[in-house]
């Protein structure tokens, strides 16, 4: 029984590790506030590293067309290239 509460206590501390997001790279940068607070806005917004900043360039595109579906306020010029330069700067 012991050996079984252990098990299931380190499954559950592993889990929660595993769900908590990862920070992103400089938090406090204008860059990081930019990405968090226009791109989070309909979804967590995932680690720079994910992506190459070829594929983040991609993404970017697709999700403009995605905010022009759902009737949202477009990123402007100075938002999308913070964006991208923060992306740049921490993608993979």
């Amino acid at each position: 029984m012991k050996k079984a509460l252990m098990i299931l206590f380190a499954f559950a501390a592993s889990s929660a590790c595993a769900s908590a997001p990862t920070p992103l790279p400089e938090p406090g940068s204008a860059g990081a506030g930019v990405y968090a607070s226009r791109c989070g806005v309909c979804h967590s917004v995932p680690h720079p590293k994910r992506h190459t900043y070829e594929q983040w360039k991609h993404m970017v595109r697709v999700m403009d067309k995605a905010r022009e579906h759902k009737d949202m306020d477009p990123l402007t010029d100075e938002e999308r290239g913070s964006i991208l330069e923060y992306l740049k700067k921490h993608s993979r």
